[in-house]
């Protein structure tokens, strides 16, 4: 499974309590997992953390795991929109893969952030489908 291959120790970029970043060089992709709370400033560096990484390392595409992610700040979320979202594309990372679980008020604060940034993403309830939407 490809899951595997992409999202292990090997391919760790950096880690904080509340979230684990990894780069396939192979696949060309970041992977985000979430796990616990995070402040305004802890979520934006992670974004502005992997933006330096993609400036020297080929990334086409984010998975992002936020089954257990925190509540996203709001002027967090307006920051991502703003500023991360643009500064991606133009390093030439082309769609997001993200996996969550059924709750809606992630739905709604995914299919806010798709619809403000304009940018190709798929919602998948599984590890798998985010990626074969990512690799495919």
């Amino acid at each position: 499974m490809i899951i595997e291959f992409f999202l292990n120790e090997d391919n760790v970029i950096f880690k904080e309590k509340y979230v684990t970043t990894f780069y396939s060089e192979e696949l060309k992709l970041v992977g985000i997992v979430w796990d616990g709370i995070f402040n305004k400033d802890e979520y934006i560096n992670v974004f502005e953390r992997l933006l330096d990484f993609a400036k020297t390392n080929k990334v086409v595409g984010v998975y992002s795991d936020i089954r257990k992610q925190g509540v996203v700040p709001t002027e967090a979320r307006k920051y991502f929109e703003k500023n991360i979202s643009h500064k991606a594309k133009e390093l030439g990372v082309d769609k997001t893969g993200i996996v969550s679980d059924s709750s809606p008020f992630k739905k709604y604060y995914l299919n806010t952030l798709i619809k403000m940034t304009g940018r190709p993403a798929k919602i998948c309830s599984n590890p798998e489908d985010a990626i074969n939407y990512l690799v495919n």
